[in-house]
């Protein structure tokens, strides 16, 4: 083993608590270097490995191969962890040696990409350190360190997460303002399918002065949603996923007396399950029939219809160590007349301050080209200014939830009972909606 000048790399372990065990698999035909000298020499950097021929009892399977290069040998490397909940870490790289490189240096290479290959097996690397002119890389059993970010808390499949929040203000004058809202998540996460579960209410008073008098005008909004997603993967690597999405709502504010959706989609993840220092990337699209009831007759003069309703997304997220970033891109437009439609940007941060507690603040702009929930202007005459302002007021919070462009920002405190890490780690079908 050669190094520059004075440097010389160490890696060692304490008394380990339990190996890391790789299944070892190497054929380097035409190469300058051997598979004994590879294994040995690998073992003797990291301590805590323990080589088996048998991969049913491994942490992890690795194979080093060779592949015809221009000029050279191209050395294939392919490590992949033990399955857990259906899932596995993996890892290819390969390394390029020109023919000119002797063996010793083609040696250095060659575990310097076996030992990058091997750290997301491993624990953290302690802060490498100059000792008496000498570099020092510590690497430690992981059995030894503590715990640096979440649990995988594997043995729980699920998470129980509710919400509360609510505003009131009451001035001389003006009248009483009230917003309120409660809301239960239930998630169910196992290897193969996934269960997501809402319920929630939510009650809004505005109220405003009467000109002219001591009175004030004022008008309520009481609501209620419930919705189910229920996704099964179609694929053995979980990317794929079926979804079927049930969901209802009475939505006063948005001119739904009662709304009603059932949706089949596909979604693609390419990392189904994301743990820290990963970057997801997918899509999913969906159709289905939805029922509407309005509260005032709608644009189209109707008190009541059933149109076919799809909608797409594609979204991506990073997963560091303390926070997760996410960004969402979605459309959905109503089939047979294609004006009814809208396109919505989601932005998130999510800051976990524990195990089970989040901060995340968050941004949406929608366009909507044409909402057909869209309230008829009602040009009743009233026979009193309240009855008029009422009207009024009801009519601004409806075309509120229609306006051709909109944007909302806010922040949400979060507590999750039992897996917390499923909130932040399961992405399939992750936030999902049929109410658009």
């Amino acid at each position: 083993m050669c190094f520059l000048g004075a440097t010389v790399l160490l890696l060692f372990a304490g008394d380990a608590n339990a190996a890391l065990v790789v299944a070892w698999s190497c054929y380097v035909p035409n190469s300058r270097i051997d598979c004994a000298v590879i294994k040995s020499s690998l073992t003797s950097r990291i301590p805590f490995l323990k080589m088996t021929n048998d991969v049913d009892q491994a942490d992890v399977a690795l194979t080093l191969r060779t592949v015809s290069a221009d000029g050279g040998t191209r050395f294939k490397i392919d490590v992949v962890g033990r399955a857990l909940d259906g899932y596995r870490t993996e890892v290819h790289t390969t390394e390029k040696v020109p023919g000119n490189v002797d063996a010793a240096a083609t040696m250095v290479r060659v575990l310097t990409k076996l030992e990058r290959a091997l750290d997301d097996f491993m624990a953290q690397k302690e802060t490498a350190e100059f000792e008496n002119g000498t570099l020092t890389i510590r690497v430690s059993d992981p059995a030894e360190q503590p715990y640096a970010g979440r649990r995988e808390q594997s043995a729980i499949l699920w998470y129980l997460a509710p919400s509360l929040s609510g505003q009131m203000s009451n001035v001389r004058g003006v009248g009483l303002n009230v917003s309120s809202g409660a809301s239960l998540d239930f998630n169910y996460s196992a290897p193969r399918w996934r269960l997501q579960q809402g319920a929630g209410a939510s009650f809004r008073q505005i109220s405003q002065p009467v000109p002219g008098t001591e009175e004030s005008a004022s008008v309520q909004f009481m609501g209620g949603s419930a919705t189910n997603v229920f996704s099964r993967s179609l694929t053995e690597n979980n990317r794929f996923t079926l979804g079927l999405l049930l969901s209802a709502e009475k939505n006063p504010q948005a001119n739904y007396r009662m709304r009603g959706n059932a949706s089949l989609g596909v979604e693609f993840n390419l990392v189904p399950r994301q743990t820290a220092k990963q970057k997801n990337l997918g899509f999913h699209c969906a159709i289905g029939p939805e029922y509407h009831h309005y509260d005032a007759r709608n644009i189209q003069d109707l008190e009541r219809q059933t149109v076919v309703r799809s909608f797409c997304d594609a979204f991506v997220s990073w997963h560091f160590q303390p926070v997760d970033v996410s960004a969402n891109l979605g459309g959905n437009a109503i089939l047979g007349t294609f004006d009814y439609r809208s396109i919505t940007l989601d932005l998130s941060a999510t800051w976990r301050v524990s195990d089970n507690v989040t901060i995340a603040p968050w941004f949406t702009i929608q366009q909507v080209h044409k909402a057909i929930n869209e309230a008829q202007p009602i040009s009743n005459p009233y026979s009193n200014p309240r009855q008029e302002i009422e009207a009024s007021m009801r009519a601004a919070v409806q075309r509120g939830f229609t306006s051709p462009l909109s944007i909302r920002s806010g922040v949400s405190i979060r507590y999750v009972f039992g897996n917390g890490s499923l909130n932040a780690e399961d992405q399939r079908w992750k936030y999902a909606t049929n109410l658009r």
